[in-house]
C-alpha cells in the first residue's frame, strides 16, 4: 500500500492508477449493458441510451464515493459496476414490461433499501462478516462462468482461434501478477489486455467496422424512453421476487463496501460501519437516479476495488474522482465506446478471471478475518455448496421460482442469511439493562452482570472478570465522550447471554452526536506498545487482558460493543 484514501499521491500516478481500473471496468459496463439490453430483446434506441446513462451515473457515483460526507459518500476509492444479482431480474423485467416496469420495479425496492440503511444498526447480528464474504466468494464464482461463457458462445460461430486471444492475455496477466516488484505487478491488467489485443489483430479477430461507423458524440442518436408507473399484475407478481433479489444485492454491497474498506488501509483496522452507511446512502441515491431515468441499476460498488487496490497499491480517494471524470467524459463519445467494445470477448474473459479469482480470495479472508470455529465452518461449507449446486435445484421448479432458486448468489445468500438468523438468535430474549452511559451506571451494571453470574453459576474468580471487563469498555466509552455525556442524551442498553462455557456481553451506545475513536484500534495499539502511562490507555490494556474479544462497531449515533468473557 502506498497511498491510503486520505493521502495525495502524485499527479501521474494518480491518474494513471485510475486510467488502469478505467478500461477494464468500462468495457465491463458496456458489455453487461448490452447483454441485459439484447437478452430482454429492447431496441438499439433504448441499448443507446443505456450505455449513456450507465456510464454517466457509474462515473457519477464514483465521484460521490470519494468524499467522506458524513451521511454520503465513503470517502474512498470505490469502483462501481452493475449489480450481479440484479442482472437476470432486469432481463426479466424489461421483457415483460420494457422500461416502464423496470424502473417502477428499481424505486420500489430502493424505498426499501433506504429503510434498511437506517437500521443497519439494528441488523448487525445479520450483517456479518461471515455472510459479507460468503456472498463476495459466490460472486466471484458465479460471475467468471457468465464471462467466460460469452466466449464459448462467441465461438460457436468460428473456429476454436477465437479464445486464443484470451489463452495469451491470461498468460501475460500471470506473468505480471506473480512478479515480486510490486511496480511491475501495478501493469499487470494493461499488459493482459495489450498482449491479447497484439495477437487478435493480426488475427482479424478485432471488428472495428461498428468503429467506423459509431459517430464521435452520441447524443444525436439519444432518445429517452418515456414511461409510466406500472403498478399492474405485472408488478405485483414480480414485485416479491425482485425484493428478494434486491435484499440479496444489498448484503453484496455492505459485503463489497467492508473489502474495500479492509484493503484501504496499511494496517488492519476495525471496520467504521459509519462510513458503510455513508457509501451505502450513495449507493441508494444512485439507483434511485437509475430507475427514474428508466435505465439498468449501475450504480453498485463492487468488491473487485480492493484487488485494483492490491495490483495499484493506491487507495487514493483523488483516483476515485478522476475514475469518475473519466468515465463521466466517455460517456457521449459513441466512437470510443465502439472501440472498448470491440474489444474480444475472450480477452475481457482472461482480465476477469485474474480479477474474480482474487476476489473470491478477498472474500476467504473476510469470512475468516476471526477465529475459526465450528459455526462459521457450517455456514460457510453449507452456504457454498448449496449455492454452487443452484443451477441443478433451480431446475426442480418452474418460472421466476426457477430463476431465483437457480440464482447461485441468490440461494447462497438466503442460506448464510438463514443459518446466520438461527445461530444468531438461538437466545431471543437476552437480559437487559437501560441507563445512561455515565460513571454512576457501573453501580447497577455491575448487579445487573451479578444476577447473571449467579444464574449461570460462574465462580467468584469469573464474576469479577465479567463485571471488570465490562467496567473498562464503559469507561472506556466514557473517555471517548464529553465530560457531561450524560446531558447529551447518550443511552446505554446492555445485554448478556451465555455462550457455552462464555458470556458475550453487548454494550449498545445511542447519542445524538457521533464520537470519534474505536476500542478495537486502541487494543490493537496497545498489544503492539509498550509503556503507557494515562489512564484510558490503563483502562484499554486491563479490557484486553479481561477480555477474551472485544469488537466495536459504529453507526451513525450508535456504537455497539461486544465483550466475550471466558468462564
Amino acid at each position: 500500500m502506498r497511498y491510503e484514501p486520505a493521502e495525495k499521491p502524485p499527479l501521474r500516478q494518480a491518474i494513471g492508477a485510475a486510467l488502469l481500473i478505467f478500461i477494464p471496468n468500462t468495457i465491463s459496463i458496456i458489455l453487461l449493458t448490452t447483454f441485459v439490453v439484447r437478452a430482454s430483446g429492447e431496441s438499439d434506441s433504448y441499448l443507446a441510451w443505456v450505455t449513456f446513462t450507465g456510464l454517466a451515473i457509474s462515473g457519477l457515483s464514483m465521484i460521490l464515493h470519494a468524499f467522506p460526507f458524513r451521511y454520503m459518500g465513503s470517502g474512498g476509492l470505490v469502483v462501481t459496476n452493475l449489480n450481479v444479482p440484479l442482472l437476470a431480474m432486469s432481463v426479466l423485467a424489461l421483457a415483460e414490461g420494457g422500461p416502464g416496469l423496470l424502473a417502477t420495479l428499481v424505486i420500489a425496492s430502493t424505498l426499501l433499501q433506504f429503510v434498511l440503511v437506517s437500521r443497519l444498526s439494528s441488523l448487525r447480528r445479520i450483517f456479518t462478516p461471515t455472510v459479507s464474504g460468503i456472498i463476495i466468494m459466490l460472486v466471484a464464482v458465479s460471475a467468471v462462468p457468465f464471462i467466460v461463457d460469452r466466449t464459448i458462445a462467441q465461438s460457436e460461430d468460428q473456429s476454436a482461434i477465437v479464445v486464443i486471444p484470451g489463452i495469451v492475455a491470461l498468460g501475460a496477466g500471470l506473468w505480471g501478477a506473480v512478479q515480486v516488484s510490486a511496480a511491475r505487478r501495478v501493469w499487470t491488467l494493461p499488459i493482459a489486455v495489450a498482449a491479447g489485443l497484439a495477437v487478435a489483430i493480426p488475427m482479424g479477430l478485432y471488428d472495428g467496422g461498428p468503429v467506423e461507423e459509431a459517430s464521435w458524440l452520441s447524443f444525436g442518436d439519444l432518445e429517452w424512453p418515456q414511461w409510466e408507473f406500472d403498478f399492474g399484475v405485472r408488478f405485483w407478481s414480480m414485485l416479491p421476487a425482485f425484493l428478494i433479489v434486491k435484499l440479496t444485492a444489498f448484503l453484496k454491497v455492505v459485503g463489497d463496501l467492508s473489502v474495500i474498506k479492509r484493503a484501504s488501509f496499511r494496517e488492519p483496522r476495525a471496520l467504521d460501519f459509519r462510513t458503510i452507511q455513508s457509501g451505502l446512502n450513495v449507493y441508494g441515491g444512485t439507483t434511485l437516479l437509475t430507475g427514474l431515468l428508466a435505465t439498468l441499476p449501475v450504480s453498485a460498488p463492487w468488491s473487485s476495488t480492493a484487488v485494483y487496490i492490491g495490483f495499484t497499491g493506491i487507495a487514493a480517494r483523488t483516483v476515485g474522482i478522476y475514475l469518475g471524470v473519466l468515465t463521466l467524459l466517455i460517456a457521449p463519445f459513441g466512437k470510443v465506446i465502439a472501440a472498448l467494445a470491440a474489444t474480444p470477448n475472450s480477452v475481457v474473459s482472461a482480465v476477469y478471471i485474474m480479477v474474480f479469482g482474487l476476489l473470491f480470495i478477498e472474500g476467504a479472508k473476510w469470512v475468516f478475518s476471526g477465529p475459526l470455529n465450528n459455526r462459521k465452518s457450517v455456514i460457510t461449507g453449507v452456504s457454498l455448496v448449496l449455492g454452487l449446486s443452484a443451477g441443478s435445484i433451480g431446475q426442480l421448479s418452474d418460472g421466476i421460482w426457477s430463476e431465483l432458486v437457480g440464482n447461485t448468489v441468490i440461494l447462497g445468500a438466503v442460506t448464510a442469511i438463514v443459518m446466520t438468523a438461527v445461530t444468531e438468535f438461538r437466545g431471543l430474549w437476552p437480559r437487559k439493562l437501560h441507563a445512561d452511559l455515565s460513571h454512576a451506571a457501573l453501580a447497577d451494571i455491575g448487579a445487573f452482570l451479578n444476577r447473571f453470574a449467579s444464574q449461570n453459576k460462574w465462580s467468584d474468580s469469573a464474576t469479577t472478570r465479567l463485571n471488570l471487563a465490562v467496567e473498562e469498555a464503559v469507561l472506556t466509552l466514557l473517555d471517548q465522550g464529553d465530560d457531561s455525556a450524560s446531558d447529551h442524551g447518550r443511552r446505554l442498553v446492555a445485554s448478556v447471554h451465555a455462550d457455552g462455557d462464555a458470556a458475550e456481553v453487548e454494550l449498545v451506545v445511542y447519542s445524538r452526536e457521533d464520537s470519534d475513536g474505536n476500542i478495537e484500534d486502541q487494543l490493537a495499539l496497545v498489544s503492539d506498545h509498550a509503556g503507557f502511562d494515562d489512564a484510558q490507555q490503563l483502562s484499554t490494556r486491563l479490557l484486553r487482558h479481561f477480555a477474551s474479544s472485544v469488537h466495536h462497531r459504529k453507526y451513525h449515533g450508535v456504537d455497539v460493543i461486544t465483550c466475550r468473557v471466558e468462564q
